[in-house]
């Protein structure tokens, strides 16, 4: 096994920092041999079959090209759960952990009806559906690669999430039912355009751009656009969540005031920038 370590720290170096070509290896072995990290340390002079080699060999080669690991190895944790991740879909986010925990935390033994839009792998459906079991999660999404993705996550996780492939910005909002939500959540497009250069390539040239990027001129495209119809769509009350790019938390709670939103607020993450946002819908809003 020391030698496909080797391999890794060799091709990877002046790639990746240090750190990060350790984390490499390890989610690595346990994907290829069900090795934990402790075993790695034992195990070092175990002699690995040529099959194994072989596939680490592949394994560097894809991530010396900056592949994410994700999209390499099919998978990746959120909130302690695995799920099934490709090329279609976004890579589920730290942050987006934290916005999940926040709903739940808030909204824990509520029957709610809750939509996730936008959903991408499912990531934030699927686990909303599992930790908040009396309530019925609906998902949408544009991208039929990201819906089968998404499907299968809630297949694997044995939970009910009903799927509706939908276009946010263009949709005929008289064919939803009014008041027939009362929790909205969507992690949406926030980069805008001109911040693609101090991007990484691995997500560049890897992840899907339509789940990435907005246009500079409106950066608050998805969030207008779902403030304006979450006020038919929520229940007297009901709350919206988004995450955010932490340099529009002012503009969109702006926007929110604007619509009449009430108990607004912008709420940083761990790394105390600006991510998430949340509102209520006015009682007195027809």
């Amino acid at each position: 096994m020391q030698t496909s370590i080797d391999l890794l720290r060799h091709q990877l170096g002046g790639i990746y920092p240090p750190g990060e070509i350790t984390a490499f290896t390890r989610m690595i072995f346990e994907a290829l041999c069900g090795y934990t990290p402790t075993d790695i340390l034992l195990r070092k002079d175990t002699i690995l079959s040529e099959d194994i080699h072989r596939k680490v060999e592949e394994i560097a080669g894809r991530l010396a090209r900056q592949e994410p690991i994700q999209y390499i190895l099919g998978y990746a944790w959120f909130c302690n759960r695995c799920f099934d991740i490709a090329p279609g879909a976004l890579i589920p986010r730290p942050e987006t952990e934290e916005l999940v925990r926040l709903i739940i935390k808030e909204n824990s033994g509520r029957e709610l009806r809750i939509a996730d839009l936008g959903t991408g792998s499912g990531c934030i459906a699927v686990t909303l559906a599992l930790e908040l079991p009396h309530s019925r999660v609906e998902a949408w999404e544009l991208s039929s690669d990201a819906l089968a993705i998404a499907c299968r996550n809630a297949s694997k996780w044995q939970t009910r999430v009903d799927f509706v492939q939908r276009d946010i910005l263009h949709y005929d909002l008289s064919q939803v039912s009014p008041q027939s939500l009362d929790l909205i959540v969507s992690n949406p497009p926030y980069v805008r355009q001109s911040e693609r250069e101090s991007m990484s390539g691995n997500v560049l040239d890897y992840e899907p751009h339509e789940a990435l990027f907005v246009p500079d001129a409106t950066p608050l495209l998805f969030y207008d656009k779902i403030a304006r119809d979450a006020l038919t769509l929520l229940s007297p009350g009901g709350r919206l969540y988004f995450e955010i790019n932490e340099t529009q938390g002012e503009a969109i709670a702006h926007m929110l005031a604007s619509y009449g939103y009430k108990q607004i607020r912008i709420i940083k993450d761990l790394y105390d920038k600006d991510r998430f946002a949340s509102a209520s819908k006015p009682h007195a809003h027809g």
